[in-house]
């Protein structure tokens, strides 16, 4: 017979069911200190223009984005121009010169691979 070591008093005894998750809050996807902040970020710009990264990536090396900035490693765009940039870009229809104008910036679809 193969004796089972018992516990000791006080420990904890081990579980056979498993642990449950622990719900961590998600953070707000904008804090009011970002709100208030004049420059962003490459990622708060791309949020804020509605593109990806790589979006405003291929903007800074073709042209066509907003103004940005380059503090060593770190590229940072002021609020004002890219809200600046936006409101440049608006258009009331098809046939607005701003529209004809970014449809001619678009890469042709036949072109891609």
């Amino acid at each position: 017979m193969t004796d089972i070591p018992k516990p000791k008093a006080g420990a904890p005894v081990p579980s056979t069911q498993p642990m449950p998750e622990i719900a961590v809050p998600a953070r707000p996807p904008t804090s009011p200190a970002r709100i208030l902040r004049p420059y962003l970020r490459g990622g708060e710009a791309a949020e804020l223009i509605g593109v990806s990264i790589r979006t405003l990536e291929k903007y800074r090396c073709t042209g066509g984005g907003p103004p940005f900035l380059k503090v060593g490693f770190r590229v940072l765009y002021l609020r004002e121009d890219v809200e600046a940039w936006l409101q440049r870009h608006r258009c009331r229809n098809t046939s607005d010169d701003n529209y004809v104008a970014a449809l001619r910036e678009m890469p042709s679809r036949r072109n891609r691979s």
